[in-house]
């Protein structure tokens, strides 16, 4: 028997739009980037450890077919020349088997988030990478955030999302945990090299992270929206 405790709790989650749980995590996710980026900006804790670190593997970088396949591995992450066509193949895919552009429309409302947010933050700080050999800001370069990690963080969430997600091809809640952790392990291991190999600051990638986190909430949202209903004429 159900009890009116029970059915008043049932209610109460009911009464949640259906936005709420997106839209909370895309804001959380936009306030901590810019906890990050003003922590930058004041030379805070955030970015205590970068120069310690870039200290210890700048010499201790990897020469030939290592550091070609490393290099490789972490293009295949993070780089956008490929995880574009990756994302926009499966995209179609999926729209073409669903009928519906809707996939599209939220694939591209997360990569212009990416695009847009991000170069403006780049831009903006003019941030050096460690090849420089200096950490100052509104100099050459666009190192904070990470647009390889926020690539890879949009990229790969995205696609486990799509495919097995409850909106996706074919929802599968067992296999959409199954990939969420494969595809954090390939976040975690781009972002990784990209450090490793002296690309970025450490403190780019979890920057990098919460910016890709942004755009997944925003295409998870777009994916989510209701069909919007016009009213119709009278005759």
């Amino acid at each position: 028997m159900v009890t009116d405790d029970a059915q008043t709790r049932v209610s109460t989650r009911r009464e949640w739009p259906w936005w709420a749980p997106s839209v909370s995590a895309g804001l959380a996710a936009a306030a901590l980037l810019g906890l990050m980026t003003w922590q930058v900006v004041e030379r805070g804790w955030f970015i205590a450890w970068d120069w310690d670190f870039h200290v210890y593997v700048d010499p201790r970088q990897p020469d030939g077919l290592t550091k070609s396949l490393l290099d490789a591995l972490a293009s295949l992450g993070g780089q956008r020349l490929y995880t574009l066509p990756i994302i926009a193949a499966v995209g179609l895919y999926v729209a073409y088997r669903q009928r519906h552009v809707r996939v599209l429309v939220a694939i591209a409302s997360g990569l212009a988030t990416v695009l847009l947010i991000g170069y403006w933050i780049k831009l903006g700080l003019g941030r050096t990478p460690p090849a420089s050999g200096q950490d100052v800001l509104y100099g050459v370069g666009q190192a904070f955030p990470s647009g390889h990690t926020a690539n890879a963080t949009l990229t790969w969430f995205l696609l486990v999302v799509v495919l097995f997600g409850a909106h996706g091809l074919k929802p599968d809640p067992a296999r959409f945990r199954r990939y969420l952790w494969v595809a954090g392990a390939g976040v975690l291991v781009t972002g990784f090299l990209m450090t490793a190999l002296d690309y970025h600051w450490v403190s780019d990638i979890p920057g990098g992270m919460a910016l890709g986190f942004l755009a997944l909430m925003i295409s998870v949202t777009v994916l989510k929206a209701p069909p919007l209903r016009l009213p119709r004429q009278r005759e």
